[in-house]
């Protein structure tokens, strides 16, 4: 009894202490500190992968974008170097803005950029293009710039309204003297019975009549025996005949813009082409035959009439364009408002429903471009109209600084 229960005792004690040295997790024994790891829980893992994804197509477009921004900077650095280093380049820059150019390409231009730039600010955290505040204040600005706009769109309609009334009296003697104008170019072609009533093609009639007035006075000038003189008619008459080649070149077509028909008599001084005939006139008054002096006499005639349909053709343009212009603003004007105003009232809580991320200064941005719009219309045809009212001002025998030829290519 007692030697089984001692037996049973030495078994019990071998049998723990041979447990108590096996190892607690079947690598360490017990007793042996473990070195801690650093691998991160595994809730972090989850949220680093929920994110990493989210953020890097947003990182991806950022910088794309900032890439073509750069390559866009670095591009229109050196077209404008080339250009002001050119001056017959900046010359042909400046009348695209100010004449030639596609309004709408400038207009287009104009938002373009103020969404690029707002855009740019917006991401990069310079200006707070989503933070309420800031957007509520300067859309609130612009609702009250849009409401400047009435009185200059009521006071362009009433310029051009005032052009359409008259008595009876005073019309009739409008359309007696366009005809009787008509009658003169006329008569100075045979083979044209009845001149046309489209602006372009009545422009190349005229243009054909100085033109066979300019080869008749060159075949005239072979009749003197004086060289010199011989030489400066024929200098003039080449003058004149590049002049009307340019006009026949581009206002032939009929159904063409009065804008592309007015365009092409910018860039001439009338005025030197009638006191180059007089000045011939007088200087060589002696050895000049009288065939000779009658086709100057009568080109001077036709650069008369060449200034009045400069000036006509430019006061129905500015007359037309102006009406157009009203209308514009009005359509630009009315969508910039309410733009303005689905802004504001988006953040009126303070807090947009889509948060401040990348999203919602995209659209703050383009809003913002949208109610530049009419401001940017105004610019661009307000700017053509006075060029060409500031380039055709003197209709008489003065050419002022800034409508002298461009074969000259003088700064304007």
């Amino acid at each position: 009894m007692t030697d089984d229960t001692v037996s049973d005792e030495t078994d019990d004690s071998d049998g723990n202490e041979s447990t108590d040295a096996e190892p607690s997790d079947g690598n360490e024994p017990i007793g042996i500190e473990t070195e801690p790891t650093d691998e991160p829980p595994a809730e972090t893992d989850g949220v680093l992968g929920a994110i990493v994804p989210a953020l890097r197509p947003v990182v991806a477009f950022v910088v794309r974008f900032v890439w073509i921004v750069g390559r866009l900077l670095v591009a229109g650095g050196r077209i404008a170097t080339a250009y002001l280093t050119d001056r017959e380049r900046r010359i042909g820059a400046r009348r695209w803005l100010l004449l030639e150019g596609n309004r709408w390409a400038i207009v287009g231009g104009l938002v373009a950029s103020v969404f690029v730039v707002a855009l740019i600010g917006g991401l990069t955290d310079v200006v707070g293009i989503a933070k309420a505040g800031f957007v509520t204040s300067l859309f609130g600005g612009i609702i009250s710039g849009l409401f400047s706009f009435v009185p200059i769109v009521v006071a362009v309609n009433q310029l051009t309204i005032s052009e359409l009334f008259g008595t009876p009296n005073r019309l009739r003697e409008r359309i007696e003297s366009v005809r009787a104008f008509r009658g003169t170019i006329e008569e100075r072609l045979p083979d044209v019975a009845v001149s046309p009533t489209d602006p372009g093609a009545f422009l190349a009639v005229a243009a054909r009549v100085l033109s066979r007035r300019a080869a008749s006075l060159r075949e005239a000038s072979t009749e003197s025996g004086d060289t010199a003189l011989r030489d400066r008619i024929e200098t003039y008459a080449d003058d004149v005949t590049e002049q009307t080649e340019r006009l026949k070149a581009q206002t032939g077509d009929e159904n063409r813009p009065l804008i592309e028909v007015l365009l092409p008599m910018m860039g001439d001084g009338y005025a030197e082409n009638i006191n180059a005939a007089r000045r011939i006139q007088a200087e060589t008054a002696e050895a000049l035959t009288a065939h000779a002096d009658e086709l100057l006499d009568d080109l001077r005639e036709l650069y008369v009439g060449l200034s009045i349909i400069r000036q006509y053709y430019k006061a129905l343009y500015i007359q037309q364009e102006l009406a157009r212009l009203s209308r514009l603003i009005v359509y630009s004007g009315l969508g910039a408002f309410l733009v303005s105003a689905f802004l504001i009232l988006i953040f009126a809580d303070g807090a947009p429903p889509g948060g401040h991320g990348p999203g919602m200064v995209v659209f703050v941005s383009a809003a913002l471009a949208l109610a530049f719009a009419p401001f940017a219309v105004l610019f661009s045809f307000i700017l053509r109209i006075a060029t060409i009212a500031k380039r055709t001002a003197s209709p008489g025998a003065f050419t002022p600084r800034g409508e002298t030829p461009d074969y000259r290519q003088e700064e304007w």
